[in-house]
């Protein structure tokens, strides 16, 4: 009767695990969002130092995947356009490096990294 219940026991735990990942990969997949956004919004704004500060910030920070890399082009391409289209002025470069720290930061948690 043991023997039953293992099988069962065993494909639970690895469903609860596939799970607490999944939950994980949404917040590094939102970080990576986040990053990517600021990263098209310093394209638009030719802050060119602060746009290869964030392609150094994800080589050093989140899995070496194509789909992560996907999802930062994809969140930089989209907020390049969108940035671009509104008219809005660019923030100051201060700003903007204040908000790219606070991404890396969130990157680095949510990759298990230390900050």
């Amino acid at each position: 009767m043991m023997m039953r219940k293992l099988p069962w026991l065993t494909a639970l735990f690895i469903a609860s695990l596939a799970g607490s990942v999944q939950a994980g990969d949404d917040g590094l997949q939102q970080a990576v969002s986040e990053l990517g956004s600021l990263n098209g919004v310093a394209l638009a704004c030719k802050q060119n130092a602060l746009a290869a500060r964030m392609r150094e910030i994800m080589v050093d920070t989140v899995p070496k995947e194509r789909s992560v890399g996907e999802q930062f082009e994809q969140a930089t391409n989209a907020s390049f356009l969108a940035f671009g289209s509104t008219g809005q002025p660019c923030p100051d470069g201060k700003a903007l490096a204040e908000q790219v720290d606070r991404a890396r930061d969130k990157l680095r948690q949510q990759a298990g990294k230390a900050s």
